[in-house]
């Protein structure tokens, strides 16, 4: 439309330039051809020859039009099949977020073709068909993810091992994420993945090779990381107690230092070398030492049960702890055992009377009673 204006423009300014040119002079224009002629003045002439270049343009222009049409036609058609495939991802990406699985994963896949980028969808729709339960299609999303963007191979690695995850197809995931680490063995997510893993397969030993680097990189809260250490660490020791020598004991000892003071860890060890050793010896240093760092009512309850070949001595220890952290419900408890071992009756009535007027507790009657 510019183009007409401006044409029509320089169409005008000819015309006037034409007249003031010939105003005085008309002079004329002769066109022979043939028999033909044609006489005109030069104005007219002018104006004539600027109206046929720009009607000769116009029609040039039209005829390239008509035959440009089709490629423009199929042109816009593909605009917009991308701006409809645009539009469904975006409705699909909600659909997904709002529970609407199944018409998210019908949205995702149609009109993929023209999705810009297609990697989006894929992982979007797998998604989907996890929440529906179908397995076999999620894989064949992930699969096609894959042979749309190759170079995403993580993504859609970590993607995969998540949904494994999901559907407590924990096996599957393992080999996942034991690739993925291949690949990526500084990667923090991979790594936080894959000791969730192990963690729920109970790979102990596995998993406390990963645990430094884990601490290090922070992947877990404390808290969280804590409990896992101690199960771990609990596994690690169960799994030596099977193994024949000092393997338990070696096991012990690698063990850091701080959670060799921890209650849950001290009393499970105690457990398995009571099942391999007939002297509580070890159990019994190890107890006391515990308890002289940290009062733990079920390190004294342990202490109270252990049988010792000098149950005197055992009775002194548990009588000073007595006088330096008071009367408690369990340590009075604890005394009473070990005076029954000892046979010293009265004494034993003495300290489950006083524990039960403590807080009266199934034990220490059931021990009265006896």
């Amino acid at each position: 439309m510019v183009k007409l204006i401006i044409g029509l423009l320089v169409l005008v300014i000819a015309v006037l330039l034409a007249v003031l040119l010939v105003q005085d002079d008309p002079g004329f224009v002769l066109i022979k051809y043939a028999d033909f002629s044609l006489e005109t003045s030069l104005a007219f002439g002018v104006v004539a020859v600027v109206a046929a270049s720009l009607m000769v343009q116009l029609l040039f222009r039209i005829l390239l039009a008509i035959w440009r049409l089709p490629a423009s036609l199929a042109r816009q058609s593909l605009n917009r099949r991308y701006e409809k495939s645009r539009k469904l991802l975006n409705i699909g990406l909600i659909d997904l977020a709002e529970g609407r699985f199944e018409q998210s994963e019908q949205n995702l896949v149609k009109l993929i073709e023209y999705a810009e980028n297609p990697l989006l969808n894929y992982l979007a729709a797998a998604r989907a068909a996890q929440q529906l339960g179908k397995y076999d299609q999620r894989d064949n999303y992930l699969k096609a993810a894959h042979d749309a963007k190759p170079e995403a191979e993580i993504a859609i690695g970590v993607t995969q091992a998540e949904l494994q995850l999901a559907s407590s197809q924990t096996e599957r995931a393992l080999a996942t994420l034991t690739h993925l680490r291949t690949l990526v063995p500084k990667h923090d997510y991979v790594l936080k993945l894959l000791a969730r893993v192990y963690f729920q397969i109970e790979e102990w030993a596995l998993l406390c090779d990963l645990l430094p680097e884990v601490r290090k990189k922070k992947l877990f809260k404390e808290e969280q990381l804590q409990q896992m250490e101690t199960k771990v660490f609990s596994g690690c020791l169960s799994a030596a107690a099977i193994k024949e020598g000092e393997s338990l004991e070696k096991t012990w000892n690698k063990i850091p230092k701080n959670y060799q003071a921890n209650a849950t860890l001290i009393l499970h060890y105690i457990r398995l070398l009571s099942q391999h050793r007939k002297d509580n010896r070890r159990s019994e240093q190890l107890l006391v030492k515990a308890i002289d760092q940290q009062w733990d009512n079920r390190l004294i309850a342990c202490y109270g049960k252990l049988e010792l070949e000098d149950s005197a001595a055992q009775l002194v220890t548990a009588e000073k702890w007595l006088q330096d952290y008071g009367s408690s419900d369990v340590l009075l408890l604890a005394l009473g055992r070990i005076c029954i071992r000892l046979k010293l009756w009265g004494k034993a009535q003495s300290y489950l009377e006083a524990s039960i007027g403590v807080r009266p507790g199934t034990e220490s009657c059931l021990e009265l009673a006896r």
